[in-house]
């Protein structure tokens, strides 16, 4: 079902009712159905999908700038040069199936990249504490540095980028739950739906690819 087209353009209709219902900006509301068509592009490893994120993250990063969240706007700025990057190394690994290979987390890059994230969210944080006056400093700098690392993971197509979005949409149900803004949960949903979707097609295909490389070795 989700591999169909139909559910993308479903899923961008129910966004474009969402936007208006909670009197977005058109510019927010083109900007969340080109992420919904970005992720859908992702679970199917089509390469195109970055162009629809960088699409994305333009227009969010346009926001950010005007309405003065210059933190944010690094944040985008960073998120754009992750999906050009991307785009031209899953063209530059691509091989005869036309998409490049996916690969996966070693134990101890797993390990590294975890001290990572810890040690770079209490940084932001404390960097959200001194100059900003962010009502949550932590939760904020944690969602952002797990967002920026499952991007770089995308973009090197490694299979731990849907851990990191799944919980990162686990992490904004809840925020939004707490705030009351259910159709925002709708669309969290929506977007973690197709993530677990991906996640499963991913993981899919890179058994394939291990299975198809022991028998030729």
């Amino acid at each position: 079902m989700v591999k169909h087209p139909l559910f993308v353009i479903i899923a961008s209709v129910i966004c474009i009712i969402a936007g208006l219902y909670l009197d977005s900006s058109y510019i927010e509301i083109f900007a969340s159905v080109m992420g919904v068509i970005n992720v859908w592009l992702i679970a199917r490893q089509k390469v195109i999908n970055f162009l629809f994120g960088a699409i994305a993250v333009a227009c969010f990063m346009y926001i950010y700038f005007t309405t003065g969240l210059y933190a944010m706007t690094i944040l985008a700025l960073l998120q754009l040069w992750f999906n050009i990057y991307g785009w031209y190394y899953w063209n530059k690994t691509k091989g005869e199936e036309d998409h490049s290979p996916i690969a996966r987390l070693t134990l101890k890059s797993s390990l590294i990249w975890s001290i990572v994230i810890i040690a770079t969210t209490a940084i932001w944080s404390l960097v959200q504490i001194r100059f900003t006056d962010a009502s949550n400093p932590y939760l904020d700098a944690f969602i952002a540095v797990i967002g920026l690392v499952a991007q770089y993971f995308l973009s090197k197509k490694i299979l731990e980028n849907w851990h990191l979005w799944i919980l990162m949409n686990g992490i904004m149900l809840i925020v939004y739950f707490m705030s009351g803004l259910y159709v925002m949960i709708l669309l969290t949903l929506i977007n973690m739906f197709i993530c677990f979707d991906g996640l499963f097609e991913w993981n899919r295909d890179y058994k394939t690819a291990m299975n198809k490389q022991t028998v030729t070795e």
